[in-house]
């Protein structure tokens, strides 16, 4: 009985050790990758990407970041992006020499003489917005070789990215309308607005906020622009529009810690 028990804690101790603490380089355009709470996959990590912005025709430097590296020698990075939003300009690194080429993606090539261990900028690339705005890109890495002094593969992690081209300001949205909640209007007047679906859970993609939209009689879930979603309080039929809220990571998080402790109540019950 007491091996049983043993069992049952190494076990409750294996799944919630944080993965975030065992010993894997993180690739990523943000330096303060610790801050972000993780949800890992297979080969990638979910978390808020990190978000750049800039106004049509204008130059955004994006830095690409390596943390956590161990004995790293050899890197092949390539960033990947929708070139009718986005165009590089320029590729430059301060911490150490690098080889790029641009195609359909940019594709950097760190080679050491010697093996590096740390944390390090692999490089900054200067994106022009050339969209229209509103539009946005993801920006998507991906890995050709993450290798050591002994042209063995490093275990990394990826934290993707994403580009707005902002809306010129047309002057603050106010709510004269009482339909609109506070979120909703906060939102609206954000100047980087995935930004702000991020920190405050929202759900928003390819330029449309996800909704509540509720009448005398029916409650919908819709995705609308903003267009749109300012069309629909002119709207007589609909009395309440409200954002649709996804769960955080750290309610998550929470959810699965209170499902092990019932698993283990459950196991030690079956054991006795």
């Amino acid at each position: 009985m007491r091996v049983n028990y043993i069992i049952l804690i190494i076990l409750i101790i294996f799944f919630l050790t944080p993965i975030y603490a065992l010993n894997v380089a993180t690739i990523s355009f943000s330096k303060n990758v610790d801050e972000i709470l993780p949800i890992f996959t297979a080969d990638k990590v979910k978390v808020l990407t990190t978000s750049f912005s800039a106004e049509k025709n204008e130059i955004r430097e994006v830095p690409v970041y390596i943390t956590n590296a161990v004995n790293l020698s050899k890197a092949v990075v390539l960033v990947k992006y929708d070139n009718s939003v986005i165009r590089p300009e320029n590729i430059s690194s301060l911490d150490f020499n690098i080889s790029y080429t641009i195609e359909d993606c940019v594709k950097i090539t760190l080679d050491l003489n010697k093996s590096f261990t740390g944390d390090l900028l692999l490089a900054k690339i200067a994106f022009r917005a050339i969209g229209n705005e509103g539009d946005s890109t993801s920006l998507i890495i991906k890995v050709d070789k993450f290798l050591d002094n002994n042209s063995n593969e490093i275990p990394y992690l990826i934290i993707d990215g994403i580009f707005n081209i902002k809306i010129k300001d047309k002057g603050e949205f106010r709510n004269g309308n009482s339909k609109l909640g506070d979120t909703l209007t906060e939102f609206l007047n954000a100047e980087n607005k995935s930004k702000f679906a991020s920190e405050n859970n929202l759900v928003f993609k390819d330029n449309k906020i996800k909704v509540i939209i509720e009448t005398n009689n029916t409650t919908e879930i819709r995705s609308v622009n903003i267009d749109e979603l300012l069309n629909l309080t002119n709207n007589e039929t609909i009395k309440n529009i409200r954002v649709y809220t996804k769960t955080s990571n750290k309610e998550l998080i929470i959810i699965g810690f209170i499902l092990i402790i019932i698993i283990a109540v459950f196991i030690l019950k079956f054991l006795k």
